[in-house]
């Protein structure tokens, strides 16, 4: 998904404000639970860029989720439907919640590797990259590609270590070629 300049913006004066308000954790909840509604509900984002649908209707839409949000958030929504600017909520919401992770130095990557990983390897994976990089939490995720063969392939936003049987094979033929 493309950043929008609005969303980052948005994004950006809700996180100080809810830290001036200090309310950051009730407002980091709102929007973890927008980011997981909108990955459980495509159809909503559909709902609200679609510029047939009227900005009454949409806040309507919205209000059934908005009753359980905190103050701020409740008002940063009215803000948002009086500034006709719902349909950036999804963008909005995950510029927050990368902004909050940036600033607490929680780093996501992913782990690819040929079979599931259990929870304790994924932390002893992810122990061993704070090591790597004090001060930083990492938050691994787990995808699964056989063709790995064994080993694993970390992916962290454009860094890419691979230490897997597949890529060591790969080298190794790239040097008995040459």
């Amino acid at each position: 998904m493309k950043k929008e300049k609005a969303a980052i913006i948005y994004a950006r004066t809700l996180l100080q404000a809810a830290q001036d308000e200090k309310a950051g954790d009730a407002v980091s909840a709102d929007m973890h639970v927008l980011a997981e509604t909108f990955r459980r509900l495509p159809g909503l984002y559909k709902f609200l860029t679609n510029p047939v649908r009227r900005t009454e209707e949409k806040a309507k839409l919205l209000a059934t989720i908005s009753d359980k949000l905190a103050p701020l958030s409740k008002k940063f929504l009215k803000l948002l439907e009086v500034k006709n600017r719902l349909a950036l909520l999804r963008a909005i919401a995950d510029e927050y919640i990368a902004l909050e992770e940036a600033r607490r130095n929680i780093l996501r990557a992913t782990v690819v590797s040929a079979k599931a990983l259990s929870a304790d390897q994924i932390a002893k994976l992810a122990k061993g990259l704070e090591v790597k990089r004090p001060g930083k939490t990492y938050v691994l995720t787990n995808e699964i590609d056989p063709s790995l063969i064994a080993g694993f392939r970390i992916l962290q936003g454009d860094r890419v270590t691979d230490a897997s049987i597949k890529n060591k094979l790969a080298l190794l033929k790239q040097r008995l070629a040459a």
